[in-house]
């Protein structure tokens, strides 16, 4: 993996470790179980609009993730 590439993954390992992003994640997390709860939505285009509400967070959610699996697929392409 290039120098580039790596300092990109490393940065983003520096901001997964701060409480503030851990913070984030909670305080994300808690607004996806406060949607889900679909007891008080009115009509069909408010349903659709927590739908997509919903899979904004998730992404945020599963970013870390993402990343990680981003920097071990580099990782073996390096390794090939």
């Amino acid at each position: 993996m290039d120098r580039e590439l790596e300092d990109y993954f490393d940065n983003f390992n520096m901001l997964f470790a701060q409480k503030g992003y851990k913070q984030l994640c909670e305080e994300v997390e808690g607004n996806v179980e406060r949607l889900s709860d679909i007891s008080t939505v009115k009509d069909e285009q408010e349903l659709f609009f927590r739908q997509g509400q919903i899979a904004a967070y998730r992404t945020i959610l599963n970013f870390q993730g993402t990343v990680e699996a981003a920097r071990e697929q580099a990782e073996d392409v390096q390794d090939i």
